[in-house]
């Protein structure tokens, strides 16, 4: 979500089972599609750099998330959620305000190019086969701003970002209104994101809300066998364990050795194969921290990693999180300042409406058992008035402890996040679990 509020210019400017259990380290989510396997054709130069900025964009994203939290914490993010809502607050955006959006997000610099970009994206995951992806775009603008809205933007939002724009009384019925947007929050990412905007949110000064929501599930092409679920130990730290419900299967699978990293790789493909989650694991029990460093160092780019086909014995904790994340402070830390502030400039957006951003909220859920992967993301941005070596012919791939995971589908050669994160915790009553799963047995 992000939200906008007017803004009063001084006289000189003005003229995881919930917490998910235990500890499993580094989640990193990636969401790409293959043209190929689309209804539509793309124009293969924007789309490549849209899609590139959004890569770019989500290790960077991830690395704040995982700085702002800590060591240990889980970590859930949706830098494809974040970035299409954002590019309708950057549609509006001029003088320094859009530069630093522009950096921030990495997006192209050419208006002409990001536009047919974002509308190449919005039409090919729209169409991605034997999945179910669903992405929403909505703003709702305050009834007393809505004649004052850009022409040219309302145009750009409704036809490259394909949203609906909805008037919306947040003067009067600010609250009414609130719940209301969390509504269709709800609907839209199939109940899994509910309570978006939280009191106080939302006032009477907003000008604006943009939502972007993202609904994904998927079966494995090949699913594990509940019979071969059972409580193992996994790793929160070099000597500390704690009893997990771990997946079995022994298949062959795409797998990687990734010596920068000092981890190795398995991709697990849905009914769409062009749809896989990959699971990136360090080598060493207490690796996660080591593994995060190589990244922020620029060591390996995970969108190549080098997979081959070998038969690989995997073990995988079944697991769901869920992750509320604060992207304003995240922005900030990117380098993007100037839109939270009382000299915001979106003169592109409203005629004589001076607005800054005041929130931006992303709810993210993200569930992995064995039949599948359920994931939902919601962003909302709020806008107010301103006022103020080769591996063995059979390998082991035991994840008992923390790894990363991305969650992937084909665009060609280019790539886009939707998910990124970390899981680092398992807690909760792991007994409860453990014996339900071997009473299912």
């Amino acid at each position: 979500m992000i939200g906008f509020s007017r803004t009063k210019r001084s006289a000189a400017s003005n003229a995881g089972y919930a917490d998910l259990f235990g500890f499993i380290g580094f989640l990193f989510c990636l969401l790409t599609i293959v043209a190929s396997t689309m209804a539509t054709t793309a124009p293969a130069e924007p789309l490549a750099a849209v899609l590139k900025s959004v890569n770019d964009f989500t290790l960077d994203l991830y690395l704040k998330a995982a700085e702002a939290k800590g060591p240990g914490k889980n970590i859930l993010v949706s830098p494809l959620s974040a970035s299409l809502v954002t590019a309708m607050v950057h549609a509006g955006a001029r003088g320094k305000t859009l530069e630093e959006i522009t950096k921030g997000l990495r997006y192209p610099t050419d208006k002409d190019t990001l536009e047919k970009g974002f509308s190449s994206l919005h039409d090919l995951l729209a169409n991605t086969p034997n999945v179910t992806l669903e992405i929403a775009n909505k703003v709702f603008v305050e009834k007393t701003a809505h004649a004052k809205l850009v022409e040219g933007y309302k145009k750009t939002i409704t036809e490259v970002h394909k949203s609906d724009v909805e008037s919306a009384d947040f003067l009067n019925n600010h609250d009414k209104e609130r719940i209301s947007i969390n509504n269709w929050v709800s609907d839209k990412t199939h109940e899994k994101i509910k309570d978006l905007l939280q009191p106080g949110v939302v006032t009477p000064a907003t000008a604006m809300v943009l939502v972007n929501a993202i609904y994904f599930y998927g079966k494995w092409k090949e699913q594990f066998d509940k019979k071969q679920t059972y409580p193992e130990d996994f790793y929160i730290t070099k000597s500390q364990t704690v009893k997990v419900p771990m997946m079995h299967m022994t298949k062959n699978m795409r797998y990687a050795e990734i010596p920068e990293l000092d981890a190795k790789a398995v991709e697990l493909c849905y009914t769409n194969e062009n749809v896989c989650l990959q699971i990136i694991l360090p080598n060493a029990k207490d690796g996660l921290e080591g593994l995060q460093q190589k990244l922020r160092a620029g060591a390996f780019d995970l969108s190549n990693i080098p997979f081959y086909p070998t038969k690989v014995q995997l073990s995988l904790p079944k697991f769901k999180l869920e992750e509320t994340i604060n992207i304003k402070d995240l922005f900030k830390k990117m380098g993007m300042q100037s839109m939270f502030e009382q000299s915001a400039d979106f003169s592109g957006m409203f005629d004589g409406v001076p607005v800054a951003v005041s929130d931006a909220i992303q709810k993210t859920f993200m569930d992995v058992n064995e039949e599948g992967t359920e994931a939902a993301a919601a962003t909302a941005v709020v806008m107010m008035r301103c006022m103020m070596a080769r591996p063995d012919p059979i390998s082991v791939f035991n994840a008992d402890h923390p790894y990363a995971l991305r969650l992937v589908a084909r665009v060609g050669a280019a790539r886009a996040c939707l998910f990124t994160g970390s899981v680092s915790e398992f807690s909760g009553d792991i007994s409860k679990i453990a014996s339900r799963t071997c009473s299912a047995q």
